[in-house]
């Protein structure tokens, strides 16, 4: 791998996700690549809401066990609603991933060339079955007994994407180290 690689730079999450890649020869127009990132902010918006748990109210507590059997109730729905999508063929097949805002790593059985255009759809989100379009240059490209890893760096990400990227990332490292802390 190269010395280049941007998920030397912040928090990097690492995960089995979703995800699918296709080699392109340009980056989309100024105007679509704007609407591809306005869609990729409102997953990540969904994405925050499903991850927020609610917080019980001590001034109403009847309305804070509604919420939360509500809440219960649209959860199980969303994880049928994945799960049958997934049946269905209409998620691509989990790799091993890595992402911060910079960049983007998988594992899989092939991979595109060093310095390709990439368009990546990747499944950010495992309670929400829509995917996250995504850009960038292949900066490095590495075979082995594991299959290839490919290390991608963004390119036409808004700051508002990127932005979103990084506190999801956050938010899921902070709930990591909790939760290990909890079973210490």
């Amino acid at each position: 791998m190269t010395t280049d690689n941007p998920l030397n730079e912040g928090l990097v999450h690492e995960d089995d996700l979703p995800l699918a890649w296709t080699e392109v020869e340009d980056l989309p127009s100024e105007q679509r690549l704007a609407a591809i990132n306005v869609s990729n902010e409102a997953l990540i918006r969904a994405c925050e809401g499903l991850e927020e748990s609610h917080r019980p109210s001590e001034e109403s507590p009847e309305l804070a066990h509604e919420l939360a059997r509500v809440e219960a109730k649209l959860n199980l729905v969303l994880e049928l609603l994945g799960d049958w999508l997934r049946v269905q063929g209409g998620q691509p097949e989990p790799h091993r991933v890595r992402f911060n805002a910079q960049g983007l790593e998988w594992w899989a059985g092939q991979g595109p060339g060093p310095g390709g255009l990439v368009r990546v759809e990747l499944h950010v989100c495992p309670s929400f079955p829509r995917s996250m379009t995504l850009f960038g240059r292949v900066v490095a490209r590495q075979e082995d007994a594991d299959g290839v890893r490919t290390l991608l760096a963004f390119e036409g990400l808004s700051e508002a994407v990127r932005d979103g990227l990084e506190r999801m990332i956050f938010r899921r490292h902070r709930r990591e180290v909790a939760q290990r802390r909890g079973k210490a």
